[in-house]
């Protein structure tokens, strides 16, 4: 079942076996395995945080052009490019992050679910060892309300537009997704995604800052910027 993924699951044992040698305890492993995954794929998430930034500036010009080229797809195509071009939009960046990441987790179902049996840790007493999902659903639920309050935070100013109705619509599904995947999985991959959200809060609130709005801000044209 986990073929396709074993090269991917033998270095994040590797990984998680040096970490266990100096935390002494498996839990903690997990959550230093998160954050040397996270750091490692920063680089990506950063650029597809750029493009949502991107995204949402350049949406009143392509607003108006869906108004003033409705009738032409094949002028409206063009000029959609030109203002991807313009904004530095790039679908695929968007997309890239969520792409690498999915084999990871993957990756990391098949790692704890073949090998969880023989972790255990002081951090979750509540069950005899990691390959066990959590009977109280403690993680997959605090998992859930973190990744709902992510995406309540807008990434910066300029990506607040969307609609308060499509926001929330948004963070009930990314809400869900955690929820769903990790009711029954085992406990230590709930523990990974818990952790990843926390990265991903603290990242967030990072981008809320003047240095973060910069970051994200980058190349963008100047008039979409003030």
């Amino acid at each position: 079942m986990y073929t396709w993924f074993q090269p991917i699951i033998d270095l994040l044992a590797y990984v998680l076996s040096w970490t266990f040698d100096w935390t002494r305890d498996w839990g903690a492993a997990v959550i230093v395995l998160t954050l040397l995954v996270k750091g490692a794929l920063y680089r990506f998430n950063l650029l597809a945080a750029r493009q949502q930034v991107r995204s949402a500036a350049a949406s009143p010009e392509l607003s108006k052009l869906r108004e003033t080229c409705g009738n032409d797809p094949a002028k409206l195509v063009q000029e959609t490019t030109k203002v991807y071009g313009k904004y530095g939009i790039n679908p695929l960046s968007s997309a890239l992050s969520a792409i690498i990441q999915m084999p990871v987790l993957m990756a990391m179902y098949g790692l704890f679910f073949t090998h969880g049996s023989t972790m255990t840790s002081i951090l979750i007493p509540w069950v005899a060892h990691l390959a066990e999902a959590d009977p109280f659903h403690l993680i997959p639920i605090a998992t859930g309300l973190l990744s709902f309050a992510v995406s309540m935070i807008p990434l910066a100013d300029v990506a607040a537009s969307m609609s308060g109705s499509k926001r929330l619509l948004f963070g009930i599904i990314l809400l869900l997704i955690p929820l769903v995947i990790t009711w029954r999985s085992p406990v230590a991959l709930g523990l990974y995604w818990l952790a990843g959200s926390v990265f991903s809060l603290l990242e967030r609130l990072f981008y809320r800052t003047s240095t973060g709005k910069r970051l994200l801000r980058r190349g963008l044209p100047e008039a979409a910027t003030t």
